[in-house]
């Protein structure tokens, strides 16, 4: 079975059909389907919202896949309710899944690399502002992306992978792979036992795959050019 991993969609309004297309391609020609985090975005728009938005029309297409979902920074477990079983099989901070290989455990990756978002949701008093500051950075992101491509995505968050790696392998047993999401930028290191997923966000999508012998392959295309 051909597994598909990805995170970090960060699904928003307003809605993105472009996005959603490239999404319904990659969903329908998978398997099964593990969304490793954030793949909505509660900072800027709610799970009602959500649930009740053009994207709702990838929710029978992911539940035909059993889709497992594990809980981001960005769509914490707290933030959504039971309707998530409308496009979703299992809901976990963490997933095991065993190949031939080793041992696979995925989680989004927030608990190695902590960001200020974790504890900012609960000043409510405050939303208006993160929501505006959120809407400022991914458009400056993708000023620079539509100026400098795939390089200005590469020197912004590959750094991340560097420390989160550090702590993440610390953490793993003996034949475990992780297989993060967070961080924004795409990487498979098979001799840290380390992937992670990248994101698909600004016209770019890095994602990965993991065959019947569990190879884990690592992908990555413009999805608006």
């Amino acid at each position: 079975m051909n597994i598909l991993v990805f995170s970090d969609t960060h699904l928003y309004l307003p809605f993105d059909q472009i996005k959603f297309d490239f999404l319904k391609k990659i969903i329908s020609q998978s398997g099964q389907v593990i969304i490793n985090g954030d793949f909505f975005d509660d900072y800027m728009i709610s799970f009602d919202e959500f649930i009740n938005s053009p994207w709702n029309q990838l929710f029978p297409l992911l539940k035909n896949k059993h889709a497992v979902y594990i809980f981001g920074n960005h769509d914490q477990q707290k933030f959504s309710d039971k309707r998530m079983n409308l496009f979703s099989d299992i809901q976990a901070p963490y997933y095991h899944l065993s190949s031939s290989n080793y041992h696979l455990v995925f989680t989004h990756g927030h608990q190695f690399r902590k960001t200020a978002d974790l504890s900012i949701k609960n000043i409510l008093n405050i939303m208006p502002i993160v929501n505006l500051v959120m809407n400022i950075a991914h458009f400056f992101r993708q000023v620079m992306v539509n100026i400098f491509g795939r390089n200005f995505l590469r020197f912004r968050f590959a750094y991340r992978n560097i420390a989160t790696k550090r702590k993440a392998i610390k953490t793993i047993k003996e034949n475990e792979f992780i297989i993060i999401g967070h961080n924004h930028w795409a990487e498979v290191d098979e001799k840290n036992r380390f992937a992670c997923c990248g994101a698909i966000l600004y016209g770019f999508a890095q994602y990965l795959t993991i065959d019947s012998s569990g190879k884990i392959t690592l992908h990555e295309e413009w999805y608006d050019r």
